[in-house]
């Protein structure tokens, strides 16, 4: 029974979010909507006889009446007033209701259009729950959702970096200054000889404001079975909730997620394709929950996107919640492509057809993502596994860099600066602040094949 109960909760809690969708997408929903109120309140008003109610009026006055209303027709009347009562609480539901769905429009209103105190990502509870996601496979990235891993493990891991004991590695941090190769003020850092560039700036209208996002570059190379091992991991994270909130969420995601995938990775006797993408997904995972339990804790709204790519043996393995994105660049095609899928609303109005690509440069919703890391104890994540080789490049940004720079002209600056990822995030980066640099930008760019 309690399992029937919780599915039928769960599917009204689905549909009103879906209706919020679509509330959102089409102005005849929302003009039916204020309409059905409206017509909602005036029904009221005219078949319960009034505000207040005339069976509020009539039980109000025979409440002190009972006494000699026993002892005038005995127990019959008991049955009037029993009638009396159920009719004046259904009223009272009716009402109640009909004030808390005006009311739930009207904060949404509110929030839509910038008035209430959470400008950027708060209100995507109205839009966290989109349709679920389908199982999809393509011939280039095999896609689905954290749902349909399974959680087998050979032993058990202990998230932290103390004990993760690598051969080589370097890192680069934008939040922790004890990093070796640290990220700290303005632009470029390069990691390892040029294999990859990072790009971090506060962008031109936040200049004088902390840098919400966080990121980290790690290579690092383990043994196993007498083998050296190399792998490469990278990770961007778009923080949300206010500046040191936003900085704060960031920083812890791309945290959890370096310590559960390195301890994860280390821990392992065997290191194939279904357990890489469960470490990742299990690093959002833990990324989720140390947001959604920090934001509990001190009462605050906070969260963050973020993307990451691990790349072993040959293979991507990138996942993503949020709108920042994972591209990979073929310097043997002259090709740009986005690996992973926005959570955006947006994106999902570019799905369903109502706007265009190119209108979700300038649609006034177009920070607003349905799904970040910090709302709710689990988070569905999206995978995608993606083969590389000589001359492919992985770009990872935040939305402060691909809202400024079109796609058409990251593959342009990928072009011209093939064979040296230092040169082209700081290209990067300078096309976004040419661009008007309205966000925090976050890029990396980072070799992955050969």
């Amino acid at each position: 029974m309690r399992h029937r109960r919780a599915g039928a909760i769960s599917i009204v809690v689905d549909a009103l979010e879906q209706f919020g969708i679509a509330y959102d997408i089409h102005f005849w929903l929302r003009c039916l909507s204020w309409l059905g109120l409206l017509s909602g309140a005036l029904l009221l008003l005219r078949v319960s006889g009034g505000f207040p109610p005339q069976a509020w009026n009539l039980l109000l006055q025979a409440v002190p009446q009972i006494p000699h209303l026993l002892g005038m027709r005995g127990p019959v009347i008991i049955l009037s007033l029993v009638a009396l009562v159920v009719l004046s609480l259904t009223w009272l539901a009716l009402w109640v209701i009909l004030l808390w769905v005006s009311v739930a429009v009207v904060w949404h209103w509110w929030q839509k259009t910038g008035r209430g105190p959470i400008l950027r990502c708060r209100s995507a509870q109205v839009y966290r729950a989109l349709h679920k996601q389908h199982k999809r496979q393509t011939t280039t990235t095999g896609w689905q959702s954290s749902r349909h891993l399974t959680a087998n493990r050979a032993c058990n891991r202990v998230f932290g970096l103390e004990e993760a004991s690598l051969d080589h590695s370097e890192y680069a941090d934008t939040q922790r200054a004890s990093a070796p190769t640290l990220v700290k003020s303005k632009r470029i850092s390069e990691v390892s000889g040029g294999h990859v560039g990072i790009g971090w700036d506060a962008g031109i209208v936040r200049r004088f404001k902390p840098n919400e996002d966080s990121l980290a570059a790690l290579r690092s190379t383990c043994t196993r079975n007498g083998r050296l091992l190399p792998f490469d991991l990278y990770i961007v994270a778009d923080g949300m909730g206010g500046h040191s909130h936003g900085q704060e969420a960031s920083r812890l995601a791309v945290q959890c997620m370096v310590r559960g995938v390195l301890s994860n990775i280390l821990c392992s006797d065997q290191l194939g394709g279904e357990f890489l993408i469960e470490t990742l997904v299990e690093g959002v995972q833990w990324a989720n929950r140390a947001v959604h339990e920090s934001s509990q804790t001190n009462g605050i709204d906070m969260g963050t996107t973020i993307t990451s790519a691990l790349i072993f043996d040959g293979t991507a393995y990138i996942v993503n919640v949020g709108d920042s994105r994972t591209y990979v660049y073929s310097a043997s095609k002259g090709q740009l492509s986005q690996v992973t899928r926005d959570h955006s609303l947006v994106a999902r109005l570019v799905e369903v057809g109502a706007i265009s690509r190119e209108q979700v440069y300038t649609h006034p919703d177009r920070n607003k993502v349905y799904r970040g890391l910090g709302e709710k104890g689990e988070v569905k994540v999206d995978w995608f596994t993606l083969p590389v080789q000589e001359g492919d490049y992985l770009l990872l940004c935040s939305d402060g860099l691909w809202e400024m720079v079109r796609d058409q002209e990251i593959e342009c600056i990928m072009k011209q600066s093939v064979g040296d990822p230092a040169r082209a995030s700081a290209a990067l980066v300078e096309s976004a602040l040419r661009g008007g640099g309205a966000d925090n930008i976050s890029v990396i760019v980072a070799r992955a094949g050969g």
